[in-house]
């Protein structure tokens, strides 16, 4: 009696804790495509979501975080490749010591991201644009040196009098007369010339750079295990089994790839197929179950990559 009684006991405060972390629950994030190729995506959830929304700078990504909402039924990362979006992660997330739900969205371009939400918000609507051109930015000015023109010299007015009697003046008084008539011409504006001196280039030789971003460059399938391999070493990864479906989620730290999201057929091993996808910090391998239950399995590490094993 008293064991049944501190089950019970254990799990209501077990559902209390639960209830406190999360208030929400994420039903779908379901992409939806319009007439035109443009795509929406549609987030639900149980009850009424409290939300921010932003751009990941110098990325083409955005992000939508949802406060104490829990994301357990959504798949953690969906393959979208329509319109703006190529694909969508679906993580947890603490801010401030608050559980939410970050829903990270890759683009195939930088776009403007708004939300819209319904009148009980339990659904919001995301929607994508296109960012206006380098020219059109606030603070971004062409670099045109300004145009340097000689000043202008003034020509002489002459001023026309009555017409007068002509008589024979003397040679004197001529060439007075018509040198008072007409002022001295000036001298041109000397304008400043700029000289530019080139100095030669001599090319510097260097050494070829490795580039530090991670990428997965293939999936090898082999009698009794899958690979990953990768163009370097896998510092540091974490596995997570899942289930509703079966699968297994590999997260491997890349900070900025270059990685593009696809997916490819395995079809072995109780494996359906394996996809591949970014989320800010990390590539995200999902390995499918094509039966109830994942399969035994291990981890190793290869010189390049890692190893699941299969038993």
């Amino acid at each position: 009696m008293k064991r049944s009684l501190t089950a019970m006991l254990l799990l209501a405060v077990m559902g209390c804790m639960h209830s406190s972390l999360y208030a929400a629950e994420l039903l779908d994030v379901k992409p939806v495509v319009a007439a035109g190729g443009s795509v929406s995506v549609e987030i639900s959830a149980d009850i009424a979501m409290t939300y921010t929304y932003y751009k990941v700078p110098g990325q083409a990504r955005a992000v939508v975080d949802i406060a104490e909402a829990d994301p357990e039924k959504v798949e953690p990362l969906i393959v979208v490749n329509k319109g703006l979006v190529s694909s969508i992660s679906v993580d947890k997330a603490q801010i401030t010591g608050i559980a939410v739900s970050r829903i990270v969205f890759n683009l195939v371009s930088d776009a403007d991201i708004s939300v819209t939400a319904s009148p009980d918000r339990t659904l919001l609507t995301v929607t994508f644009g296109g960012t206006p051109p380098e020219a059109s930015k606030p603070g971004i000015k062409p670099d045109l040196a300004p145009e340097i023109k000689p000043a202008a010299v003034p020509k002489p007015v002459s001023k026309a009098g009555p017409p007068a009697v002509v008589t024979a003046p003397a040679p004197a008084a001529s060439a007075s007369a018509s040198a008072s008539a007409i002022p001295p011409a000036l001298p041109p504006t000397p304008t400043a010339a700029r000289t530019v001196k080139l100095e030669p280039v001599v090319p510097i030789e260097t050494a070829p750079v490795r580039s530090s971003a991670l990428t997965i460059q293939e999936i090898i399938t082999g009698a009794k295990y899958i690979e990953i391999r990768a163009n370097q070493a896998i510092p540091d990864y974490k596995a997570l089994k899942l289930t509703s479906p079966d699968r297994l989620v590999i997260d491997m730290a890349s900070g900025k790839t270059d990685q593009k999201p696809k997916t490819v057929a395995i079809n072995n091993f109780g494996i359906s197929k394996v996809r591949i996808g970014v989320t800010p910090t990390n590539i995200r391998i999902v390995m499918d179950s094509s039966k109830a239950g994942f399969p035994v399995y291990s981890i190793t590490k290869t010189e390049n990559g890692l190893r699941i094993n299969f038993k």
